[in-house]
């Protein structure tokens, strides 16, 4: 029997429902998991799983807020700490920011416990290759875990192995390229036993788009392009028409991977979006901004800004599956290399394969330059609006000083939580500027 503890870093968050606002609660000292048989294995990856669907993390928060940060969604609510990031005047003891934080450490550790402890279980009816199957998932959602740390607080505490004790959780904090480091090399040990279809579940398309995403953070363009490649080479996904249809049918050809919710296991993207009326709380909503950024013919104005009609998240049930990677990402990801590395022919092709798709005239041979970079990059904002990547792709391409009204480069990263800082002596001193 292989037991370990889950310590989360200060506090572990209890599940609370949409209506609530979110409070950080007492802290929980253990929660001890046994890998004895396949069974426990197979149960213990899917509540690993389910640390993805939070509303501290994918949920909600992690999809909605770097939009809200970023101006494409505005704060209609009564929510202080949305009010907080709306403003980007965030306090170290922000609750949507101290939750993500322990959520996304939480889903860490459990999949340590997962590494460490699968691959000794004795079980007959437990292959070697269900193991290995199981093991790469897990290293894969802590490669995507850390990838959603390093991209909002920089560098971070790495902790790859089951914490036994509290010392255990005293971890300085890593630098970026370490991060990376370990990201990479956990989609790596990852790729070869993954699924190449996995419905709901992570594949080797999934990791091909984290590794195509990250290595287009840290602008290795060459590396963004032959692993886009990579993924148009395995012939599985596709751009799909409508665009409405990549929402309203879910797991689509376009997809490469969403998380699934049911009404008994639920999110709260359409309750934070629509009104009262409709059976929502309008914490936020689409900006005046990103509705005049859009044009009138473009198919994707009307899912994207048209609160209380229908946008991409309308099940107010709570079973929108929030997409994670899609190909149309993957397509803007090789179009903006390829500009950045002046192969300008090949990415003014990919851009008009997106804005085609929106009902859009192709652009002209004639858009070269900047003017291509800037027309990728308003494509990545009319595309992916409210999937949790507007700020990030602001920062990222310093834009934000451009964009943003009272900017200055600390907001760039949100604070390491206030409580945090006091109940881990090793980062006592490394808390992000400006905070």
């Amino acid at each position: 029997m292989n037991k370990y503890i889950i310590l989360i870093f200060s506090a572990f968050v209890l599940g609370l429902s949409a209506c609530e606002q979110v409070l950080v609660q007492d802290p929980q000292s253990q929660v001890s998991t046994d890998i004895k048989d396949a069974a426990t294995a197979r149960a213990v990856m899917n509540g690993t799983y389910n640390g993805f669907q939070s509303a501290d993390y994918l949920g909600t928060r992690y999809q909605l807020l770097p939009d809200l940060q970023g101006g494409n969604l505005r704060w209609t609510g009564t929510f202080g700490d949305f009010s907080e990031i709306s403003n980007r005047s965030i306090q170290t003891n922000n609750a949507s920011v101290t939750n993500m934080w322990i959520r996304i450490y939480n889903t860490i550790l459990r999949t340590n416990i997962v590494i460490k402890s699968t691959s000794l279980v004795q079980d007959a009816t437990f292959s070697d290759a269900e193991k290995n199957q199981i093991v790469a998932e897990a290293k894969l959602m802590r490669a995507i875990s850390y990838f959603n740390l390093v991209r909002w607080w920089g560098g971070v505490p790495i902790v790859t192995e089951p914490t036994a004790s509290i010392s255990g959780l005293n971890v300085s904090r890593n630098t970026v390229a370490e991060v990376y480091k370990q990201i990479t090399a956990d989609i790596d040990a990852a790729y070869p036993n993954l699924l190449t279809t996995n419905k709901g579940r992570i594949t080797k398309g999934t990791a091909l788009a984290l590794k195509c995403r990250a290595a287009l953070y840290q602008k290795d363009y060459p590396t963004v392009i032959s692993v886009a490649n990579q993924i148009q080479a395995l012939n599985q996904y596709a751009l799909v028409t409508p665009f409405q249809s990549i929402f309203s049918v879910q797991n689509t050809k376009e997809s490469i991977w969403e998380i699934n919710y049911e009404t008994t296991n639920s999110n709260s993207l359409a309750f934070f979006l629509f009104s009262s009326s409709l059976g929502g709380r309008n914490e936020v909503r689409p900006s005046p901004a990103l509705t005049a950024a859009y044009s009138l013919t473009d198919t994707r104005r009307i899912l994207t800004t048209s609160y209380d009609v229908q946008l991409k998240y309308f099940r107010i049930n709570g079973t929108d599956f929030p997409i994670v990677f899609r190909y149309a990402e993957v397509l803007l990801n090789k179009a903006e290399a390829l500009a950045e590395t002046g192969k300008d022919a090949e990415a003014l092709t990919l851009v008009n394969q997106i804005r085609v798709r929106a009902g859009l005239t192709a652009a002209p041979a004639t858009l070269v330059g900047q003017d291509l970079k800037d027309e990728v990059f308003l494509q990545r904002r009319l595309e992916l609006a409210l999937e949790g990547h507007y700020f990030f792709d602001l920062v990222r391409t310093g834009r934000a000083a451009k964009t943003l009204t009272t900017w200055n480069d600390n907001q760039a990263l949100l604070p390491i939580p206030d409580r945090e800082i006091k109940a881990n002596p090793a980062i006592a001193t490394q808390q992000n500027p400006g905070y």
